[in-house]
């Protein structure tokens, strides 16, 4: 087999609709139910007894042995997300600029959106592996890696969303036009509120994400292969 026909392989098992369906099956059902959990298990097992809470920890604070008895929830909840979300932006792509598609512009929203939003997955993926108790500081970017990690992961679906939203509202696709304004704007306002740098904005910006990825998933699933 050579290599074009081995990519070509890859490309067709990452966007088979079965493939992708089980992929969301599990992102919804695995990816939710390991951070509601590792949410309440945080606010019985802090460590200086006072609780978890949205209001006053960060979502990082989930992966870290200082604020939660379990951290490495969230260290799989984030490898589980970042993996799995992977088929999707492939298939999400070929559903909104299908083959045959006269328009240059359609093409390159779509690619960018498949690019910052692969991004997006594998940030996500490194999250967990640099949790917070992982996180080694890197000197010449002020900042460490769980840090570097989490822009990328935040920044990359929230691009991802807005290349995708448009594509939704101004194209003839199977979404509402509705879910293409939010993804335009939804996640990435507050990602501009973000500078104001509070653990529940961040909270904010994780649940305006899943806002946008739900309902997809959900319209994916139910109108089946194309």
């Amino acid at each position: 087999m050579g290599i074009i026909e081995f990519k070509n392989k890859i490309y067709e098992s990452l966007t088979d609709f079965k493939n992708v369906k089980t992929c969301l099956y599990l992102v919804l059902g695995l990816y939710l139910s390991l951070l509601l959990v590792g949410v309440i298990l945080a606010i019985f097992t802090a460590p200086d007894g006072q609780g978890y809470t949205i209001w006053t920890q960060w979502i990082s604070d989930l992966g870290s042995y200082r604020h939660t008895g379990f951290p490495f929830l969230y260290d799989i909840a984030c490898g589980v997300a970042g993996v799995l979300t992977i088929p999707f932006t492939f298939y999400l792509e070929k559903v909104l600029s299908p083959e045959g598609s006269s328009s240059r512009m359609r093409f390159r929203l779509a690619s960018f959106g498949w690019f910052v939003g692969l991004i997006g997955s594998v940030g996500y993926v490194f999250v967990g592996i640099f949790s917070e108790d992982r996180a080694f500081e890197i000197a010449a970017l002020g900042t460490d890696l769980h840090m570097l990690f989490s822009g990328v992961a935040f920044g990359g679906f929230t691009l991802s969303a807005i290349c995708f939203g448009l594509l939704i509202l101004f194209y003839d696709t199977k979404f509402p036009k509705g879910l293409g304004v939010y993804g335009i704007f939804g996640p990435a306002i507050v990602m501009i509120l973000n500078v104001l740098g509070t653990p529940l904005l961040e909270w904010m910006l994780l649940f305006s994400i899943l806002a946008w990825i739900i309902p997809l998933s959900l319209i994916l699933i139910h109108h089946g292969p194309d």
